[in-house]
């Protein structure tokens, strides 16, 4: 009976509103998989409008042929009436429908009231700081709110996810995201009262929000610090990707549901606002260089006859600029998204660096004061070329100004790498012009009489990082490109100087020059190293755990099937793992984990053989057993001595024995043919890394040479897994979900021993006679049959391998071949937590990874590092710190000495040939400085 809900009056409390919201969920959950598994059901029709499951329920055949009086009826034997089966679940709202949709408005409304109360409160209080919390993206997941991370309409990456939000917006986009799966649900013309109520309350406390985002941005910098900008626009671009995704989860194709005005989310309003912030954050950044910064009397003074500072030291001003340029960067990394971080460090980077080309190209110092100019640009371009670690995306893109780049700017685009890249060089023309002894400029326009070639900018060329760091950026570098050791540390420091987690290019870095930092991991490690301490329990499960990972991250990229075993081979060599690959059907032995990690791959693709191997037994018995039911009656031997010999009469059992064998037979050929016919299926089914682990691994076991020769080693471990199972009642009734009786496991143990006898392996005592008589009865209906299948699936190993090794050996590794790898590995379940693990190992041993790639060796008072492979979350959720006292005098990790800065020891005959076809226009009017 339906209670009259309408007539009665109450409200709902918040804590029944999240208990709906809850079942909500969960519904909406069962019912997207039910959609699911119906798609699967030919029998099921889903088609129609109604907002609920539907399908057709088919009797039970015991069902259809009795009558109500429990009588067979013949025509309902004939006519099949299907019945229709609803989950009209939705329905059992619409009594809740206008107290659900008052009590949405009144949480919305109370949560955005309270926390923009609280934070009003706070910053009344002289707290002018912005609280900041972490998002959700970047932070574990309540299992509550599971149905967020697995939400399809979630568009954005995390790399495009701000990092951190202000506090106050965090607790009211939270009970907005709380209340979605109400909404989402209510899309019956019932229940669209609730969808507009959400609506209205959220689109009121986004409003609310913009509002306050506004006012606080305006109080910067007169009453706030600097560090609130990149907060408010890290939490308005929050806001925005949360309305994107709730226009997205709300959009209906209904007529009924659309009639919910979804315009009312300031979707368009809360991109203009961040554009807004944005431009406000630059510019602000730009105003404070030029107006404060670069405000220095003293070195500015070109004309003073008195070298600056008694020529020890660059420029004030220079120095203060990057220092304020990594506390930006600081700021940018621990809330921004990574992309729009490197963005704003670029443009701030590039726009700054402007101005001090300008400077520089105007100055006319005095005769003591020229070797200020040239201390100086050489620590600017010192301090960008650290800098250009982080703005870079690529390798390519920080080595090689790209020309086709300043088209896109004339187009109205932004390449903040090309525009860096170009002011340093002019930077470099005006140290080389007004800084390098006269004699040798002498000489070099001796030598290029009036000749006059394309401006220096126009070549892709970067002349000033060879200048300044000519150890990796080698003349042969910067000609050809980065190879080598050099382009393994250029992509270390890029990956590790980014703001977050690259996948890109950190799985670029795991496959370059075929896989050689998870090498450098793992030979370092305590798993290779000979002489290493008693590791604790932890770190060998930390050690274990990447070893996992990187199986489980390789074994799936099958357009490289090399990866897997080129990534492990010092851990394969050094646990002599290809004893293990040959006993890997034994489960008895204890076995390490990657041993584990490649059975449970085998067992997986021979699981539907086995399947289908228990069915056909269960199916034979259920066919032979009524027939042979006569013959189990045990005559006593009286009774058959008295029957007299003119009879001839033969023994039940002999003849019950006789049949039973035959059938036994039989069935035992038609599985064998049936493993053999699947057997190459079985082998397509795993992946190539796995086939390719397996050839290698084959070549290691010589003294298995005999036993391997038909077959090879995997479809050894195949057939051996194979046999494991059959022997194992309890994993074949797991896998099956059949019960195997007494007469069902006898047939299966019968076709276990005629695949030891096939593989040619001693069985235990007296070879029974039967399996002889199977495997000769195969052979007379099938002759070579066995070889041949064995065969065909040796060849899929070995040729299917080789043919994907030859592609991948040959092409490089393109943006596109690595962008479609790593869509193969986010697919996977999990795929995106193995590539997260092993960023934050090689960032934990970021220097260790350094000195090897670099070459540089240990000295005797400094013991070899091994590499850490525990590193926590916590650990890897706080980004690193900037520390202004160690930042002052820092350049990265090395400390900056002023005086080598002040000798740096310019090489003028390598620099000078450069410039020989520069214009002469640019030339005259730098020299005209001097």
């Amino acid at each position: 009976m339906e209670l009259p809900m309408k007539s009665r009056s109450f409200s709902l409390t918040s804590h029944q509103l999240k208990a709906l919201t809850h079942l909500a969920c969960t519904l909406l959950g069962f019912e997207r998989t039910v959609m699911e598994l119906v798609t699967d059901l030919t029998f099921i029709d889903c088609t129609g409008e109604t907002p609920s499951v539907k399908g057709i329920l088919k009797r039970n055949r015991a069902d259809l042929d009795m009558t109500p009086d429990c009588k067979k009826s013949t025509a309902e034997t004939l006519i099949h009436t299907p019945e229709v089966l609803e989950f009209d679940w939705r329905s059992a709202f619409k009594g809740l429908v206008p107290h659900m949709a008052h009590c949405v408005k009144v949480v919305l409304d109370e949560v955005c009231f309270r926390s923009l109360k609280q934070e009003e409160e706070l910053y009344s209080s002289g707290h002018t700081s912005i609280p900041l919390s972490r998002t959700r993206g970047h932070t574990a997941i309540p299992a509550g709110n599971t149905h967020l991370r697995e939400d399809s309409f979630y568009t954005y990456s995390e790399r495009e996810t701000p990092m951190m939000t202000a506090k106050f917006c965090g607790a009211i986009m939270t009970e907005i995201d709380a209340l979605l799966p109400l909404a989402a649900a209510c899309r019956d013309s019932s229940l669209l009262e609730v969808r507009s109520s959400f609506v209205e309350a959220c689109s009121r406390a986004v409003f609310a929000l913009l509002g306050r985002l506004q006012e606080r941005a305006l109080e910067v910098p007169s009453s706030a610090p600097l560090r609130n900008l990149p907060a408010l626009l890290a939490t308005c671009i929050y806001v925005q990707q949360r309305l994107e995704h709730y226009h997205a989860r709300l959009k209906d194709s209904n007529s009924t549901a659309a009639k919910v005005p979804l315009t009312l989310l300031p979707i368009q309003k809360y991109k203009e606002t961040a554009e807004a912030f944005r431009e406000q954050l630059t510019s602000y950044c730009i105003q404070i260089c030029s107006t404060c910064i670069f405000q220095d009397a003293e070195s500015h003074h070109w004309a003073d006859p008195q070298p600056f500072y008694e020529g020890e030291r660059c420029s004030f001003s220079v120095q203060m600029w990057f220092y304020f340029l990594c506390g930006l960067r600081s700021d940018l990394w621990a809330i921004l998204p990574a992309e729009m971080a490197k963005e704003v460090l670029g443009q701030v980077l590039s726009e700054t660096l402007q101005l001090l080309v300008q400077r520089y190209a105007r100055a006319r110092p005095s005769y003591k004061r020229h070797l200020q100019i040239r201390c100086d640009i050489t620590a600017v371009l010192l301090y960008v070329e650290q800098l250009m670690w982080s703005v870079c995306k690529s390798p390519e893109a920080l080595w090689r100004s790209n020309p086709s780049s300043a088209i896109a700017i004339i187009a109205g685009g932004s390449d903040w790498p090309y525009q860096i890249h170009s002011l340093c060089e002019q930077l470099l023309t005006v140290l080389v012009i007004v800084t390098a002894p006269l004699s040798l400029l002498y000489r070099m326009l001796m030598n290029n009489p009036g000749k006059e070639s394309k401006p220096q900018h126009d070549s892709p060329v970067v002349l000033w990082l060879n200048a300044i760091n000519p150890d990796l950026f080698t003349e042969q570098t910067i000609r050809d490109g980065l190879v080598g050791q050099a382009a393994s540390l250029c992509q270390l420091r890029l990956l590790t100087s980014d703001p977050g987690h690259n996948p890109r290019l950190l799985l670029r870095m795991l496959l370059y020059r075929d896989c050689h930092l998870p090498t450098i991991l793992l030979e370092n490690s305590y798993i290779c190293q000979e002489n290493s301490l008693e590791m604790s329990t932890d770190s060998c499960k930390a050690g274990d755990d990447f070893i996992v990972t990187l199986f489980k991250l390789f074994s799936c990229l099958n357009n490289v099937p090399k990866a897997l075993t080129q990534s492990l081979q010092p851990y394969l060599e050094r646990s002599r793992m290809w004893e293990h690959l040959y006993t890997l059907a034994d489960t008895t032995r204890a076995v390490p984990v990657v041993i584990s990690c490649v059975r449970a791959i085998v067992t997986k693709s021979i699981h539907s053989i086995l399947i289908h191997l228990v069915s056909m037994v269960i199916g034979w018995q259920a066919t032979e057993e009524p027939s042979g039911a006569l013959f189990k009656q045990n005559v006593p031997e009286s009774i058959l001595a008295k029957i007299p010999k003119a009879w001839n009469y033969p023994p039940l059992e002999a003849r019950g024995k006789e049949t039973a064998t035959k059938t036994v037979i039989s069935v035992t050929i038609q599985a064998l043919s049936l493993i053999f016919t699947n057997l190459p299926l079985a082998v397509a089914s795993i992946p190539l890394p796995i086939r390719y682990l397996f050839q290698v691994a084959e070549k290691h076991l010589s003294q298995h040479a005999r036993q391997l020769r038909l077959m090879g080693l995997l479809l050894w471990v195949l057939l051996g897994c194979l046999i494991q199972g059959l022997e194992d009642p309890d994993t074949l009734e797991e896998i099956s979900g059949l019960a195997l009786t007494r007469g069902a496991k006898e047939p299966l143990s019968l076709l276990a021993e005629c695949l030891q006898a096939t593989m040619g392996i001693q069985q235990k005592g007296v070879p029974k006679p039967t399996v002889h008589k199977v495997l000769q009865t195969l052979e007379e209906k099938r002759p070579k049959w066995t070889n041949m299948q064995l065969q065909k699936a040796r060849k899929l190993c070995s040729d299917s391998v080789s043919e994907r090794g030859k592609e991948s050996g040959v092409a490089e590794l393109t943006e596109q071949k690595i962008g479609l790898m790593l869509l193969e590995v986010c697919h996977k379940a999990g795929g995106s937590d193995y590539l997260r693990q092993i960023y934050h190992i090689i960032q934990g041993n970021e220097e260790l990874l350094m000195s090897n790639l670099s070459g540089s060796t240990n000295s005797p008072s400094n013991p070899p590092h091994v590499v850490n492979f525990d590193h926590g979350s916590e650990s890897r959720m706080d980004p690193d710190c900037f520390n202004p006292l160690h930042q002052f005098d820092h350049v990265g990790k090395k400390t900056l000495d002023q005086s080598a800065v002040v000798d740096w020891a310019w090489d003028w005959p390598k620099v000078l040939p450069a410039y020989r076809g520069m214009s002469q226009i640019t030339f005259k009017t730098l020299l005209a400085n001097r």
